[in-house]
């Protein structure tokens, strides 16, 4: 949850009656972050009264500090300083200050981890790696992990859907598998327990295919449907035909396809995208937080936006950028969730030492936007991030292919003590879990003692049948 949580020994219950709030059950901290001097910002507003439950805007604002974005929007019209708080630079170091502070305090937790997983260079072929970071987030006594056995004899191409686990769970995927590049694979990985499912064939490949078929699939997102206690495997697919005798190529509606780790099969779902998507899975712009999978994605008309799938509605939700913030003209991004935000990292090509950092407040709201952090100039490092750590350290490759850390609160650079490749190095975050991977329709799950193709117990609406359908085919 997202800096202040109902339950924990800070949180604080606000009643609030346009001039006035009171306070029940508020603990402040008693160190030096008690509240500093924040500038008068309304004089009528500033008044104190007599009664102890009347509280000074210097309070106030460093318990508004600790809340959501989304609360501290709702209370806009409480008071007219708190509607311009984001306007205000010492409730802004406050507000930034917390942030970090609960990020850290999310991640005391032993059972999480900073993982990278880099592909090395090796006779023409890129092999991935995948290593579990120390606590001081360096390369030195790392832990690497092996690969599950569908990856031993073919290790490249490999990617980590939305760079987490989800209930210590991987979703690997590989792309051009067998040299193929309409093939691609999904393993199901759970490390601590070494347990596998390799999902079956997407209904794109699942059945035969006219040779000149071809299948691209532009993105993917993977997470927890919360509401049916299942893992769900999300693709969009896009299928051109070349007949290179008669051009031009002919290019079919796309497909979105969803997989249920509880039948442990693919269905196709009917959903109208007016959206083209601007990621792919080894951009760094999908996501995955709180049973949402977010994208960057673009209209064609040319406007950006951020498109989040819930994985138990199974619907999609559009949030506008801020028109008015400096990353809506920005050419470059780079989606994160950062301490359970979602966050969006951009920079612009004339200053591409600087970076911001925004964090949405409420999905669909554009508004909700705040610009937090601006970090640089460093003129070290290269376009673009490859991930946030467990610390919330935001990891970049300098131009030299060192791969370093930038703390948020402090602004310092440190190298963790290994090279990468640009586009070949991704950092996100590992929960263990001991839990097992359950498939519902009883299909077996593998462990790394033995390696069986888990078949699709369900008939799928095939290509062959879906070809047969459309009237070019049928001439």
């Amino acid at each position: 949850m997202n800096m202040a949580v109902a339950g924990e020994a800070d949180a604080i219950t606000i009643i609030a009656d346009k001039s006035q709030i009171t306070t029940v059950n508020a603990t402040t901290d008693s160190d030096d972050d008690k509240v500093s001097s924040i500038s008068q910002m309304d004089s009528d507003d500033d008044k104190v009264s007599g009664n102890n439950k009347y509280i000074h805007d210097d309070l106030s604002f460093y318990i508004l500090s600790k809340l959501p974005i989304k609360s501290l929007k709702r209370f806009g019209c409480v008071r007219k300083s708190w509607s311009i708080l984001f306007e205000n630079p010492n409730f802004m170091t406050m507000f930034r200050k917390h942030f970090i502070i609960s990020s850290n305090n999310d991640d005391d937790d032993d059972s999480g981890h900073t993982f990278l997983l880099i592909h090395h260079p090796e006779m023409d072929l890129y092999r991935a790696q995948l290593h579990l970071l120390p606590r001081d987030q360096t390369f030195k006594n790392t832990l690497k992990l092996n690969l599950p056995p569908p990856f031993h004899d073919d290790d490249v191409n490999i990617n980590i859907l939305c760079s987490t686990s989800v209930n210590g769970i991987f979703c690997l995927n590989q792309y051009y598998r067998g040299g193929d590049a309409n093939k691609v694979r999904f393993v199901l990985w759970n490390p601590a327990t070494n347990e596998f499912v390799v999902l079956p064939p997407s209904p794109d490949e699942s059945e035969p295919r006219p040779p000149d078929l071809s299948s691209y699939h532009s993105f993917h997102g993977f997470g927890y449907d919360k509401v049916r206690d299942d893992i769900k495997v999300f693709q969009y697919v896009t299928l051109d035909y070349y007949d290179y005798n008669n051009c031009p190529p002919i290019t079919f509606d796309p497909m979105f396809v969803i997989y249920s780790l509880r039948t442990n099969s693919w269905r196709i779902i009917d959903i109208d995208m007016p959206y083209w998507l601007c990621s792919s899975a080894y951009q760094g712009l999908e996501v995955y937080s709180d049973g949402m999978c977010h994208w960057v994605a673009k209209h064609h008309t040319g406007e950006k936006c951020l498109l989040s799938f819930d994985l138990s509605e199974e619907v999609f939700f559009i949030t506008p950028m801020d028109e008015n913030s400096d990353f809506s003209h920005s050419t470059r991004y780079h989606l994160v969730v950062l301490n359970g935000s979602i966050a969006l990292i951009s920079n612009h090509e004339s200053a591409d030492t600087i970076f911001q950092i925004s964090i949405l407040g409420e999905l669909r709201v554009r508004e909700s936007w705040i610009k937090l952090f601006i970090i640089g100039p460093i003129p070290s490092f290269d376009w673009r991030p490859i991930g946030v750590g467990k610390e919330g350290y935001i990891f970049f490759r300098k131009k030299d292919d060192e791969l370093a850390w930038v703390d948020l609160s402090t602004q310092i650079v440190e190298e963790i003590g290994v090279k990468g490749e640009e586009m070949n190095c991704n950092i996100g975050t590992y929960k263990e879990s001991l839990l097992p991977i359950e498939v519902m329709s009883k299909t077996p799950v593998t462990s790394s003692l033995k390696y069986t193709v888990v078949p699709s117990p369900h008939q799928m609406k095939s290509i062959a049948e879906w070809l047969k359908s459309d009237p070019y085919f049928q001439e």
